[in-house]
């Protein structure tokens, strides 16, 4: 059932796993957990747009061009408004903004805690690459079908 593959605990037939860290890859983890309090700390600096997008332009950002020439919004449009909307607790504005940015912010803390235990606890948890794959491809088709939607509907 379980064993021991090169300071891995493995659990046969599991598609995730803990495994431990090696001294240089926690400096990764250390970047990461930085990456994503950068990216929540933007996000609680910017006013969300009640509009449900533009709000990057704070950051001295162009509109979105697609937006620009088109006034429909392209599959990205409102996801900074989305996310700095759900860092500052408003949840009805981020989901009209763009739904999307749920997945993004809870990967983002996912990926924030799975490095954060990894510094403390020097152990990390592993999703087989054959399937993490397989999921962000399909999250990034519902995604892009979200979008194409939005942009015919609008």
């Amino acid at each position: 059932m379980g064993g021991m593959t090169q300071g891995r605990a493995v659990v046969r037939g599991s598609w995730i796993e803990f495994t431990s860290v090696s001294g240089w890859a926690r400096w990764s983890h250390a970047l990461l957990v930085l990456g994503v309090l950068i990216m929540l700390g933007v996000g609680w600096y910017l006013t969300p747009n009640p509009e449900g997008h533009g709000t990057h332009q704070q950051l001295g950002l162009p509109p979105c061009t697609i937006y620009f020439l088109t006034g429909r919004p392209c599959p990205s449009c409102g996801l900074t408004t989305s996310v700095s909307a759900i860092v500052h607790g408003q949840f009805g504005l981020a989901w009209r903004a763009n739904p999307v940015g749920y997945l993004v912010a809870a990967a983002a803390v996912g990926v924030g805690l799975n490095s954060l235990l990894a510094l403390v606890s020097g152990r990390t948890l592993r999703i087989d690459i054959h399937r993490l794959n397989r999921i962000i491809v399909v999250l990034l088709s519902l995604w892009l079908l979200h979008g194409l939607a939005r942009f015919v509907l609008a």
